[in-house]
């Protein structure tokens, strides 16, 4: 008896038109409200860097903000799961994934990262048919690194480009390389997750990608 194997790791990319000086401009601004306690429901007085923003990932949605980029991203990632559907073959109707983002802006000059990713995964780094992935704004010069198959895996070389957008199946951490540069570098990050597996005491605001 013959079986299927799953398909080889795959990323799918888009490139986006987005006008990212504007976006740009509107993400710090969101920043230094939530550092400075101004977004509503977020509480966030204790805040200590733009680093932490990550940590908040629990208490929004990036995809709920009223922004045109944003949007925009919002339908390249739905483009993107259903090709990815296609790929391991995965009905996307029947998944009703469910999408949740945020954005980071990390410490400026950090060439530590050469020295440590910080390897981590996304949704208990299950694999598909659960996702993660990545979108540039401000990430040029940079990598981001993949330990494709698991933490034993050697590292693959993503090269960050501004206006693209990634996604690849969990299971395989990823950590930043080094930015060694005088301004933030800003990315929006996304976990999608079929709505069959994901835990009611989730506190995140997830959003179908319909």
């Amino acid at each position: 008896m013959t079986s299927l194997s799953k398909p080889n790791h795959k990323f799918f990319i888009r490139t986006l038109d987005n006008n990212l000086d504007d976006l740009k401009k509107y993400l710090l601004e969101v920043n230094d409200k939530i550092l400075n306690g101004n977004i509503p429901n977020i509480d966030y007085q204790t805040a200590q860097s733009a680093r932490a923003i990550h940590d908040l990932g629990n208490k929004y949605n990036i995809f709920q903000f009223h922004n045109e980029s944003i949007y925009n991203l919002y339908y390249a990632l739905r483009e993107m799961i259903i090709e990815a559907c296609d790929y391991y073959n995965i009905n996307f109707k029947d998944q009703k994934y469910m999408v949740q983002g945020w954005f980071n802006t990390n410490a400026i000059k950090n060439p530590e990262l050469e020295k440590n990713t910080h390897y981590h995964d996304h949704l208990g780094g299950t694999g598909i048919p659960n996702f993660h992935g990545y979108y540039c704004v401000d990430a040029e010069p940079s990598s981001t690194y993949y330990k494709i198959g698991g933490h034993e895996g050697t590292p693959f070389e993503n090269i960050n480009k501004n206006n693209k957008a990634i996604i690849s199946e969990t299971g395989h951490p990823h950590g930043i390389g080094p930015w060694e540069y005088d301004r933030p570098r800003i990315t929006i990050a996304y976990d999608i997750s079929p709505l069959n597996v994901m835990k009611e005491d989730l506190e995140q605001h997830w959003i179908p990608l319909a």
